[in-house]
């Protein structure tokens, strides 16, 4: 009978422990997201209630002078609440399941790649995908002119577009198609795009080409870019009272926090679905790839 030492069975009650407050940690941001849309959907009415009380005006062209202070504040709250709730939402979606599943298939099928040195021969496989990719994207619009690959390619491929379409043999159909083909260029693919984490490449038609931090990086721009027209709009709003004084301040206060809130939320939701759905799918994609091309290096091996 195993006799357990007291260090391990410390060991084991800090590590119960560390289970148990990352459960906690985890249940109370759920919760706090599971009940995100009730209470926006609560604010928002309410703003609409206070709004609907009070006479909405833009600020004329003499007031312009003081909204620079305002504008900039709206700006620097709204995207520091984006950045700093899309960490939040980094961080809850590398906890899932699916990423840490992702992460240890990429972490064994590269280990086994070093471990058998078949890193140099990746380089075959890039090439060899390299044609194929190549030869099905142009077949999808040769296929509608009924033209095969081999006639393409001893025929039309090395015509330039003024060739093709003087020439006297083929369709119209056949003419844009084979433009369409000849227009279609070879992907980017080397052994590091499928064995570097998240690699360092930008948009194509390759699914690798596009990494989730690119993603993130242009959701990060686009999102600036919508909040500056926003945070404009809503210093140009001013409210005057119809009712009672201080309702004209609370719901300018309420409609222009709503901005800084609701940016708060998309920027979690843009943190969660970067790791758990763009970096996982990256992630597979990249793992699916090694695996194909080990069982290419093996077929290749076992024929020579």
């Amino acid at each position: 009978m195993e006799r357990i030492t007291p260090s391990t069975t410390s060991g084991g009650k800090i590590e119960e422990f560390m289970l148990l407050e990352q459960s906690g940690r985890k249940k109370i941001i759920n919760g706090i997201t599971n009940n995100a849309r009730s209470l926006m959907i609560i604010f928002i009415l309410f703003v609409v209630v206070v709004v609907m009380t009070t006479d909405i005006r833009f600020v004329t062209l003499s007031d312009l002078k003081d909204l620079g202070l305002e504008f900039f504040l709206l700006l620097f709250c709204s995207y520091a609440m984006y950045i700093y709730c899309a960490d939040g939402g980094s961080n809850l979606g590398y906890a899932t399941e699916g990423y840490k599943n992702a992460v240890e298939r990429f972490t064994e099928l590269k280990k086994e790649i070093l471990d058998r040195s078949l890193y140099p021969k990746l380089y075959d496989f890039c090439a060899y995908y390299i044609a194929e990719e190549l030869k099905k994207t142009r077949m999808q619009y040769l296929i509608i002119a009924s033209v095969t690959y081999e006639e393409y390619l001893e025929k039309y491929s090395k015509l330039t577009r003024r060739e093709v379409k003087e020439s006297k043999c083929l369709t119209k159909i056949q003419k844009k198609s084979i433009i369409r083909a000849n227009r279609v260029r070879q992907i980017r693919f080397t052994p590091e795009m499928i064995t570097t984490p998240q690699g360092r490449h930008f948009f194509s038609r390759f699914s690798l080409s596009t990494t989730p931090r690119a993603r993130r990086n242009f959701s990060f721009g686009a999102k600036f870019v919508k909040m500056s027209f926003l945070s404009v709009g809503m210093s140009l709003i001013a409210l005057e009272v119809i009712l009672e004084p201080s309702w004209s301040v609370f719901a300018e206060v309420c409609m222009k926090l709503a901005t800084v809130v609701i940016n708060g939320f998309d920027g979690h939701k843009m943190g969660f679905c970067n790791i758990a759905i763009d970096t996982v799918n990256y992630t597979e994609q990249q793992s699916d790839l090694m695996q194909q091309a080990i069982q290419y290096i093996e077929s290749n091996n076992s024929k020579t």
